[in-house]
């Protein structure tokens, strides 16, 4: 199981339309909390594995062998197989059912621990995913997923820890492409916010005059143009729209959808 070939799926949309749970208007004692995954009672039923192990990373299977016990090895890499095979045909519910049941065999592993927030995030469940990626960072030492967090945490109204993991994945050095992720999670909240502006400062926080885009480009360049045209800059937004169109017309349609608001 490749890393990126999993986690490339879970990329943050540019503008969700999200909100954190209201509170119960209700008298009385507030219902009870559902169980965190994972978190309660007996350990869950192992689900239906594959017969076949994939093959792992080395340093997945190192992580698994590390942590599962001897007799799990293998039924935890089929685990991890199965998970990333649901998630690329987007059945993110089959790989929590999966993962929450590795977990519970093998708390310690961050590839464990991983997997399951972005299968969390998929299905929408943002505080659970967020304990997970923490879970995570914490295990491995790695902000690589800090650009989820940073969508986690906007998903739950908390702009500030958004804005902490987008500069901590910075100082970490992680690679541009999460990087700019991570930013256009921060600017999408503060056009929200109604700071044009302040969109336009955090996506120049990358290079955006490049030669030779990467495929995140496009989506830098069509919220700066969405920024601009909100800040009354109406030239520079028809020039960040025109550079999209020159690269792949077909982008700036999908692009101009997914900002739609749902």
């Amino acid at each position: 199981m490749g890393r990126l070939s999993l986690y490339q799926e879970a990329t943050p949309v540019e503008d969700p339309k999200r909100k954190a749970p209201k509170p119960s208007r209700g008298g009385g004692a507030p219902p009870p909390r559902p169980p965190r995954t994972g978190e309660q009672g007996a350990r869950p039923r192992k689900p239906e594995l594959p017969r076949e192990r994939p093959h792992l990373p080395r340093e997945v299977h190192a992580d698994v062998r590390s942590t599962a016990p001897s007799g799990a090895v293998d039924d935890l890499a089929r685990a991890l197989g199965a998970a990333e095979e649901a998630i690329a045909r987007g059945d993110a519910a089959r790989a929590v059912e999966v993962l929450v049941w590795a977990k519970s065999v093998a708390t310690r592993s961050w590839a464990v621990r991983e997997a399951l927030g972005i299968a969390l995030y998929l299905e929408g469940r943002f505080a659970e995913a967020q304990r997970e990626l923490l879970t995570y960072r914490r295990l491995s030492g790695r902000h690589d997923q800090n650009h989820l967090l940073a969508d986690c945490a906007r998903a739950t109204g908390k702009i500030d820890q958004a804005v902490e993991h987008v500069e901590a994945m910075i100082g970490a050095g992680v690679e541009e492409d999460r990087i700019a992720e991570g930013l256009i999670v921060v600017a999408g909240a503060r056009l929200e916010g109604g700071e044009p502006d302040g969109a336009l400062a955090v996506l120049r926080r990358l290079e955006l005059e490049v030669e030779e885009p990467e495929p995140y480009h496009l989506r830098l360049w069509h919220l700066a143009a969405r920024a601009a045209r909100e800040a009354g800059q109406e030239e520079a937004a028809q020039r960040w729209r025109a550079r999209i169109a020159e690269v792949d017309a077909d982008a700036l349609a999908v692009l101009d959808g997914e900002s739609r608001p749902r």
